[in-house]
């Protein structure tokens, strides 16, 4: 895979977790917090809000050892290698997504 194909799956990854991470909740508790006071208090918009927090964090938060291999290593900036760790950091990120998935799918009890 080329290297903008392996950016996508993150992206996708971060998408999936901002919409099924158990966080969601959680986000949308606090939109008192982060949630200007002209917003709608629709539910909809309060979740969709919550979805991109939690996407961007993802995406923040898997690309730091992305960002420290590269800086620790110049030459690696072109290889693909720190697009697949940032993919499977992603990756470990979407596990409680998983399974919530799982769990509201009835697969796992």
């Amino acid at each position: 895979m080329v290297k903008h194909q392996v950016f996508a799956l993150v992206l996708g990854l971060a998408v999936f977790n901002g919409i099924f991470s158990p966080l969601v909740q959680l986000v949308a508790a606090y939109s008192f917090m982060w949630a200007p006071p002209w917003l709608p208090a629709d539910p909809s918009i309060t979740f969709y809000l919550s979805s991109l927090i939690l996407s961007t964090t993802t995406l923040l938060v898997a690309g730091i050892p992305v960002a420290v291999l590269e800086h620790l290593l110049p030459a690696s900036r072109e290889a693909p290698g720190p697009n697949w760790i940032w993919a499977l950091v992603s990756l470990v990120l979407c596990f409680p997504a998983f399974v919530r998935l799982l769990l509201i799918s009835g697969a796992v009890h």
